[in-house]
């Protein structure tokens, strides 16, 4: 008997997911719109693979329940606090919230949630270009009045008094700075000086909050803008201080810009990745505590890496990054100099490898930094990173710098040595990985590393 086939589902795309909802809702009997920057992005041409769902006077989870059921999905995620539900199949993220009011307490970072009408609904959202509202039958509702004007100008403005917008919920401001540096908009007239105002509002705010907007502001197009509106509006005080010391601190020479507008333009010129724009914002945090005036009228900032790899590490650790994010960058800051002033008749074949094995990994990464620290300077040139990074690349291939490890263990050490273990152990290994690095030594030649060794008998003693 044949096997028997099973069909082969239709390509999910956007048309018959939202065809779906719609079929859906209207089986329930469901009031349901779409909201939010799902409609937004639709009516800019972006792609959005987010879809937020509104549903008036009534539980949105059986909704999804049937959308899931028909696409084959998981059953939805319930978050009963909040009113909300979600699922996910493929690309796409389906959100379903129910109309509510929301009230949030002064001294509270969770809202006071109730249901509400589809016009309350919209009123507690942030800007009025997230408060446009699209029909499951595609057509568009502006119920602020304003909301189609200001994506058509690019305005960011709040469907309420902004006073009473960014009180309830401090974020918003963090998200005004957010879609400044992700779509190029600009502040309504006077939303900077309520901002201003209400900036202290942010320190109720949790550290993955505040990380989260943070990390979308850096890698979006023009983060340099967002960043700005971070420091003129006062959030970067309350929530950032370790980095407002950079404004104003000149630096002469090779720079054309105070610490922080060169940053800012550093990050800007970085590819869009996370942890590589992190370290150009906090490339130079550490020049403030290390300035100083020479006697010839030159600004120093001796040990500039070390203090910003602490700077780094303390704000990223309250802001909740990862583990390994915290390090990545604390490595990028530590390291950004090596590049900055390499000089390729200067520098040995060994000295490049030792840099090859101290950054490991993040070297495109520590590169891509060096690059933005120099465009972002009075003499632009990046030929010498470049050439740095066919280097690297040459003298790393097949030999595995990175990975290199010392060519005799500890356990033959010690029968060379005739002794037990000790602190020498790691001596004599560091000196024959060195020996490895400068070429006096095969890395995997253990004859020659004997012979090393044998010649430099000092390694076996204390």
């Amino acid at each position: 008997m044949p096997a028997r086939v099973r069909p082969v589902p239709p390509r999910l795309d956007l048309p018959r997911l939202l065809e779906v909802i719609r079929l859906s809702a209207g089986e329930l009997g469901v009031e349901a719109f779409l909201v939010g920057g799902f409609v937004r992005d639709r009516l800019l041409g972006r792609a959005s693979k987010d879809i937020d769902v509104v549903v008036v006077g009534a539980d949105g989870v059986p909704l999804l329940e049937r959308v899931a059921a028909q696409l084959g999905w998981a059953r939805p995620a319930v978050f009963e606090r909040f009113a909300t539900a979600q699922i996910r199949g493929g690309e796409f993220i389906v959100e379903v919230v129910q109309a509510r009011a929301e009230r949030y307490d002064p001294e509270s970072r969770k809202p006071d949630v109730r249901p509400g009408s589809l016009e309350d609904d919209i009123a507690r959202r942030d800007f009025t270009i997230n408060a446009l509202v699209e029909t499951l039958d595609g057509r568009v509702l502006d119920l602020t009045g304003r909301g189609l004007d200001d994506l058509r100008d690019g305005i960011l403005r709040t469907p309420l008094d902004p006073a009473d917008t960014f009180s309830e919920d401090p974020l918003r401001m963090f998200r005004a700075a957010r879609f400044v540096a992700q779509l190029g908009f600009r502040l309504a007239g006077g939303l900077e000086e309520v901002m201003r105002a209400m900036a202290h509002r942010a320190s109720i705010l949790s550290g993955e909050r505040v990380r989260d907007e943070l990390s979308r502001l850096l890698v979006s197009p023009h983060p340099r803008e967002g960043l700005e509106v971070l420091r003129s509006s006062g959030l970067l005080a309350v929530s950032l201080p370790e980095l407002l010391p950079m404004v104003g601190v000149e630096q002469g020479g090779w720079h054309l810009y105070d610490v922080w507008e060169h940053s800012v333009r550093a990050v800007e010129l970085a590819p869009a990745d996370l942890v590589t724009r992190l370290g150009c914002l906090f490339h130079d945090s550490g020049k403030p505590p290390t300035h100083a005036m020479a006697a010839d009228g030159r600004h120093t900032f001796y040990d500039h890496p070390r203090a910003g790899a602490r700077i780094a590490a303390s704000v990223m650790t309250r802001l909740r990054f990862s583990g390994e994010e915290i390090d990545q960058v604390g490595t990028l800051v530590l390291h950004h100099m090596w590049p900055i002033q390499y000089r390729p008749a200067e520098v040995g074949d060994g000295a490049v490898r030792r840099f090859i094995r101290t950054v490991g990994e993040l070297r495109p990464r520590l590169l891509d930094l060096a690059r933005a620290d120099t465009r972002a300077s009075a003499y632009p040139d990046v030929e010498a990173i470049d050439e740095l990074e066919q280097r690297t690349a040459r003298l790393d291939a097949g030999s595995q710098v990175s990975r290199l490890r010392p060519p005799l263990d500890g356990r033959v050490l010690m029968e060379l040595a005739g002794r037990g273990p000790g602190p020498w152990v790691g001596r004599a290994q560091r000196a024959l990985l060195d020996a490895v690095l400068d070429g006096e030594i095969p890395a995997d030649d253990p004859v020659a590393a004997r012979g090393f060794v044998e010649g430099h008998p000092e390694l076996l003693r204390d």
